[in-house]
């Protein structure tokens, strides 16, 4: 019997306001996302163009619109390339200012290699264009890429309208569509938060498979008989894969991989702990500190030992740490194997946050990579779902129950008592959006205009990234921030049809700082006849 292990990555980015003075506000943002490009998207290709070219689908990929949309904007592009200078620039002068200490002589001279190759990559083999190069692999069938809603909506929280459900799958249709060559066969449901009935609107857009939180399945009105080492079918024969529940606390629980002693500590940058003086290529007096990359030690690091990090030592482990990881999900296999009934396969679902697997894991890039390639000697097939979909007619039927990878299991963090005063606006604005796109069905010109900044705010403040900011305590600031612009700009828009009046000069600089959609078209929250 085949044993099936399926890598889905997804990518996690709230768009980010970069017109004007609006840069400079968000730079601490900004500077994250380079992060993200440097660590996690530009790594991902050099991965994939290492594999095997007779080994294809090793991975699967879920880019958010709202990445699509950064990664593909000219001025960010360039933004991104002064970003890297300016790294490189500090790295010269950490190189002075550490000269008579070797071991920090070598990781400073690591990280400027690193950036001038992710420069090089980025600039003279990509051209700047990394989503060109990933619709590349798309199209010669070495990624499979799933979409994804407009913005991360946490669908449990509208489970009365399904015409907000319905507009951000369409938009992040939409968005896909505009970014690849091919139509998606899957799609990820964002934070894996089903509601029951989100499937026929799922599979109404021609999807033919989603993935869910493993406690979907296993409380479902009607238990898999195999379990989550199976696919199963809804009602309209949407196909369901089950998320590998354990996988979480193996890497990231109080006692998994990813809290070796001999990782690099991210929390150690020196972007928080020398003077200004010292940073001058990243900060001004006044500024807003954040993260500049440049991290020099372990996780053994405090106060009295300080651990150097050693690069080769931690990447041999995260190897290591990859091959027993494969030898224990091949085992696991093997015995559900020897349990499953009447089936030809069996598979293993690994659902990986980027931020939290890669750009916060200085080490996850060698143990993904490492795990792709040594599949094989654990008798493991590295696949995607959309390889195993030829019964999808004839598979199971379940009723899933409502899960979701986030909190214990059900979302109650993006409902706490830290978030909780963002509902009532989100909700009243998606009633008023459902009863506008009903009220004006066939305008044009300025109210269009008017109605479709409205539609992409409120699908902005519906984010929960944006509700996990301000419960994680990163950038709350911000969040907070942006929700309130994206509210208040929503309830312009409503004021302004009520009156029958409104400011060009603001409609059209509100629609080149959040360009999000440009295509958008707020007939999509028209009630379903």
């Amino acid at each position: 019997m085949k044993k099936n292990i399926i890598f889905v990555i997804k990518t996690n980015q709230e768009y980010i306001r970069f017109i004007g003075n609006e840069y400079k506000e968000n730079e601490p943002l900004l500077n994250s996302f380079y992060e993200s490009i440097s660590s996690v998207y530009i790594p991902l290709l050099n991965i994939l163009e290492r594999l095997d070219s007779d080994n294809n689908c090793k991975l699967a990929l879920v880019f958010t619109p709202s990445l699509l949309n950064l990664l593909s904007n000219h001025e960010i592009q360039n933004h991104y390339i002064e970003y890297l200078d300016k790294k490189l620039l500090l790295g010269k002068s950490e190189l002075k200012r550490c000269a008579k200490n070797p071991a920090l002589i070598k990781n400073i001279n690591e990280i400027i290699q690193k950036t001038e190759k992710v420069k090089s990559d980025f600039v003279n083999k990509y051209q700047k264009d990394i989503i060109s190069k990933y619709n590349e692999y798309y199209q010669e069938g070495k990624i499979e890429l799933l979409a994804t809603c407009a913005t991360d909506v946490f669908m449990p929280h509208y489970p009365d309208m399904s015409e907000i459900i319905s507009a951000q799958i369409e938009t992040g249709l939409h968005a896909f569509r505009s970014a690849f060559s091919q139509n998606p066969d899957g799609f990820w449901i964002p934070e894996l938060g089903y509601t029951k009935g989100v499937e026929k609107i799922i599979r109404g857009y021609s999807y033919l498979y989603t993935i869910v939180d493993a406690r979907s399945l296993l409380l479902s009105t009607t238990m898999p008989e195999n379990g989550i080492f199976y696919p199963v079918r809804t009602d309209n024969s949407l196909v369901v894969f089950a998320n590998d529940p354990e996988l979480h606390d193996e890497l990231f629980g109080s006692e998994g991989i990813i809290n070796d002693s001999s990782f690099k500590n991210l929390n150690k940058d020196i972007g928080f702990d020398l003077p200004v003086k010292n940073l001058s290529a990243f900060f001004k007096e006044g500024d807003v500190r954040y993260a500049t990359g440049f991290q020099y030690y372990n996780k053994t690091f405090n106060e009295d030992d300080k651990g150097i990090y050693n690069e080769k030592e931690a990447v041999e482990k995260a190897r290591q740490y990859a091959r027993d990881f494969m030898n224990k999900k091949g085992e696991l296999l093997s015995k559900a194997s020897k349990v499953v009934k009447k089936i030809d396969f069996v598979n293993l679902v690994c659902t990986l946050d980027a931020d939290l697997f890669l750009k916060n894991w200085s080490e996850g890039i060698y143990f993904l990579e490492e795990a792709l390639s040594c599949a094989g000697e654990f008798d493991l097939n590295v696949t995607t779902c959309n390889h195993l979909l030829e019964k999808q007619f004839m598979l199971d039927k379940v009723v899933p129950y409502y899960s979701s990878c986030e909190g214990e299991g059900y979302g109650e963090n993006l409902l706490s008592n830290k978030n909780c005063w963002m509902m009532r606006y989100i909700r009243k604005a998606s009633e008023r959006m459902i009863d506008l796109a009903d009220r004006f069905p066939n305008d044009t010109g300025l109210k269009t205009r008017l109605l479709n900044i409205a539609a992409i705010e409120l699908m902005i403040a519906q984010s929960s990234g944006l509700l996990k900011m301000i419960e994680n305590e990163e950038f709350p600031e911000y969040a907070a921030k942006r929700f309130k612009q994206s509210i208040s700009a929503f309830t312009s828009v409503f004021d302004s049809l009520g009156s029958n009046t409104v400011s060009t000069e603001w409609l059209t600089t509100l629609e080149i700082k959040d360009n999000l959609f440009p295509w958008m078209n707020y007939r999509i929250f028209s009630r379903k006849k």
